[in-house]
C-alpha cells in the first residue's frame, strides 16, 4: 500500500524515466580502468637494447685474442654472461611494471620499479599517433606507438607504449585519433566535426572506398608511393654518397683486425708500391672507391626510404616507409607551417625534386628529417600538393616572381669565388714555404676559379620571391636550389639587415622565419633592392594589406616606388 504522504511531495517526474524500462539495471559504482601490460616481447627488445653496448668489446675481443689464454676467454665469457643475465631480469621486471591505461579522456603510462614514473596526455592534446617497426620488432610482429603532442620535446616522445601487437597497436591508434575529434567537437559545440570520429567505425554511403595499407594499420586516401624505380633514381641521385665514402673509408682502418695475416702475407706490396706512381691505377681504384661508396648510396636510401606511401584522411597525413626499420608517421595538417622544394646539383638537370615540410614543433623527428615524398618530378609537385596540402599548392614557378636587381649579380659571384683563391694563395705559400714541392703546382688549382663564378652567376639568377595575397614563395640556392611555399599568417618573422658595402648599393639581406622546424631558425636572402624588401617586409607585417590591395586604397610610398621599379 501506498504511503499517502510520499505521493503528495512527489515532484515532477524526469521526462526521461518515462522511456526507460522498470526492468533496467540500475548503474552499479564507478570503476577504475584496466591497467594494460605489453607484449612478452617487449622483454626480447629491451634485453637485446641493453646488451647492444657490449658488441664492440666482444668484436674486439674475438679478433684480437691469441691462439692461447683458455683461462682469460673463460673469465671474459663468465663475466659477459653474468651481464646478460642481470640485463635479463631488469628488462623482464622493467616489463612487469610497465603499464598503461585508458580513461574516457586522456591515455596514461606508467614505469619504474623505485623511481616510479606516469605520463599522462589528454585526448584532445594528441598532435599525432605514430607507430614505429625496428627489424627485431618485425620478426616478432610487434609495434611501439609513439603519442605526440604540441608540448613534445625533441629528444622523446610523450607517451611511447612498446611492443604492442599489430592489431592492438591499430586499434589503439583508432581510438585516440577519434577521441581527439571527439573531445575537440565537443569542446567547441561543433557537432559537424564529430564526423571524422564516427568514420572510423561506419563510413558514409556513397563515400569513395580507400585503399588498404599492405600492413593493415595505416588507413586513408593513398594520394602517392614509391616504385622500385623511383628507389634508384632517389639513391642514384641523393647526396648519401658522401657519408657512404666516409663509411668506406673507415671500414678499411679495420682492415687489419679483419682480414687473416697469412693473407697479407700473401700479397705482393712491391708491386703496390711501383703502381702507386702509375696515374692509371690511381685513377681506377678512385673510381672503384666511389663505385662502391655510390652503390652504399643506393641501399641506405632503399632501406630508409622503401615502401614510402603517403595518405591522407581528414585532416591528418600520413607517412609510411623503411624496409628493416618501419615508421608509420601522422603529420597533422594544420600544425605545417611551411613547404620546401629542394632540387640537389644531381637531380635538377633531370626534373627531380625532393618535397619537405616544416611544422610547429612536436616529436623527437619526423618522417626522416620532414620529407613529405623523397623524390619525384619538379612538373608533378603542385599536382600532389594540390592533394596533400591544399593551403600551400602554387606554382612554383610564377611568371610573376620578383628578381634580384642586376648590380647584385656581382656581389654574388664574388662571395661565391674569393673564398676559393684566398685558399689557393694561401695553400701556395704555405706549400712553397714549409715543402719541396713547387708552390705553383698549387697555384694551379686556381684554374678552378671559373667554376665558381659560375656557381655565384647560378645563385643570383635563381634568387628570388612572390607574394599573391596569402601565398608567399621564397627562393633562394645554397649548394642545391630550394623554394618555400607558406602562408602570409604562418610568418613569425622578418627582417631587413644591412652591411657597409650593401648600404652604398641600396641593397639590403632579408630574414624570415616560420614556426620550430629546420627553418625556424630563419632564412636569408641576400642582395634585395633596399626599397622593395621594405615593401615586401611591410606587406608581411600588415595583414590587412590583403584585402585593401585590392581596393582603390592607395598604398605607402615605399610600396609605391617598389612597384614602379618592378613593373
Amino acid at each position: 500500500m501506498t504511503d499517502p504522504q510520499d505521493t503528495d511531495t512527489v515532484a515532477d517526474p524526469d521526462p526521461r524515466s518515462a522511456i526507460q524500462s522498470p526492468e533496467a539495471p540500475q548503474p552499479g559504482p564507478i570503476t577504475e580502468p584496466e591497467w594494460k601490460q605489453a607484449h612478452w616481447a617487449f622483454i626480447v627488445t629491451g634485453l637485446l637494447r641493453n646488451l647492444r653496448g657490449f658488441v664492440i668489446p666482444l668484436g674486439i675481443f674475438l679478433f684480437s685474442r691469441g691462439d692461447g689464454g683458455q683461462t682469460g676467454d673463460l673469465v671474459f665469457f663468465g663475466i659477459a654472461s653474468i651481464v646478460a643475465l642481470a640485463a635479463l631480469v631488469a628488462s623482464t621486471v622493467r616489463w612487469w611494471f610497465y603499464r598503461y591505461r585508458l580513461t574516457d579522456r586522456d591515455i596514461s603510462l606508467r614505469s619504474g620499479l623505485f623511481a616510479k614514473q606516469e605520463r599522462i596526455v589528454p585526448f584532445e592534446r594528441i598532435q599525432s599517433v605514430d607507430l614505429d617497426e625496428a627489424p627485431l620488432e618485425r620478426l616478432l610482429r610487434v609495434v611501439r606507438v609513439r603519442v605526440e603532442t604540441a608540448a613534445g620535446g625533441q629528444s622523446e616522445s610523450d607517451i611511447q607504449i612498446q611492443a604492442l601487437r599489430r592489431d592492438d597497436a591499430a586499434a589503439l591508434r583508432n581510438h585516440l585519433l577519434a577521441a581527439r575529434q571527439r573531445l575537440r567537437a565537443a569542446h567547441r559545440g561543433d557537432r559537424d566535426e564529430l564526423a571524422p570520429a564516427i568514420a572510423h567505425a561506419e563510413p558514409p554511403s556513397g563515400a569513395a572506398t580507400t585503399e588498404a595499407s599492405p600492413a593493415g594499420v595505416m588507413g586513408g586516401e593513398l594520394i602517392r608511393r614509391m616504385t622500385a624505380r623511383d628507389l634508384l633514381i632517389t639513391g642514384a641521385t641523393s647526396g648519401r654518397i658522401g657519408p657512404a665514402a666516409a663509411l668506406v673509408g673507415a671500414a678499411s682502418q679495420f682492415a687489419d683486425d679483419l682480414v687473416p695475416q697469412s693473407i697479407w702475407d700473401r700479397v705482393p706490396w712491391a708491386g703496390f708500391v711501383d703502381a702507386a706512381s702509375d696515374i692509371r691505377i690511381i685513377t681506377g681504384a678512385v673510381m672503384i672507391f666511389g663505385l662502391i661508396a655510390w652503390v652504399l648510396a643506393i641501399l641506405t636510401t632503399v632501406l630508409t626510404f622503401g615502401g614510402f606511401e603517403l595518405r591522407r584522411e581528414d585532416d591528418q597525413l600520413y607517412l609510411q616507409y623503411g624496409l628493416l626499420d618501419r615508421r608509420r608517421v601522422t603529420i597533422p595538417m594544420r600544425r605545417i607551417q611551411a613547404i620546401s622544394i629542394h632540387e640537389s646539383l644531381l637531380r635538377q638537370p633531370f626534373g627531380l625534386a625532393e618535397i619537405r615540410f616544416e611544422t610547429a614543433g612536436f616529436g623527437k623527428d619526423t618522417a626522416s628529417n620532414g620529407v613529405l615524398f623523397p623524390t619525384m618530378p619538379r612538373a608533378e609537385v603542385m599536382s600532389l600538393l594540390r592533394v596533400a596540402c591544399p593551403e600551400f599548392a602554387m606554382d612554383i614557378d610564377p611568371p610573376d616572381l620578383k628578381r634580384l636587381p642586376a648590380r647584385a649579380r656581382s656581389r654574388y659571384i664574388v662571395a661565391a669565388s674569393i673564398g676559393w683563391i684566398l685558399a689557393v694563395v694561401i695553400a701556395s705559400i704555405g706549400v712553397g714555404r714549409f715543402t719541396d714541392v713547387p708552390w705553383w703546382w698549387v697555384f694551379c688549382l686556381v684554374l678552378a676559379t671559373p667554376w665558381f663564378v659560375w656557381f655565384g652567376a647560378m645563385r643570383y639568377r635563381d634568387a628570388g620571391w612572390m607574394l599573391d595575397g596569402e601565398q608567399f614563395l621564397l627562393r633562394w640556392r645554397a649548394i642545391g636550389r630550394v623554394t618555400m611555399l607558406t602562408r602570409l599568417r604562418r610568418i613569425q618573422f622578418r627582417k631587413l639587415t644591412a652591411d657597409p658595402f650593401q648600404r652604398r648599393a641600396s641593397l639590403v639581406t632579408f630574414h624570415a622565419a616560420v614556426a620550430s622546424g629546420s627553418l625556424g631558425a630563419g632564412v636569408a636572402l641576400p642582395h634585395l633592392d633596399a626599397q622593395e624588401a621594405e615593401a615586401l617586409a611591410w606587406r608581411l607585417g600588415n595583414r590587412a594589406f590583403q584585402s585593401r590591395s585590392r581596393s582603390s586604397s592607395p598604398a605607402p610610398s615605399a610600396l609605391a616606388a617598389a612597384d614602379s621599379r618592378t613593373a
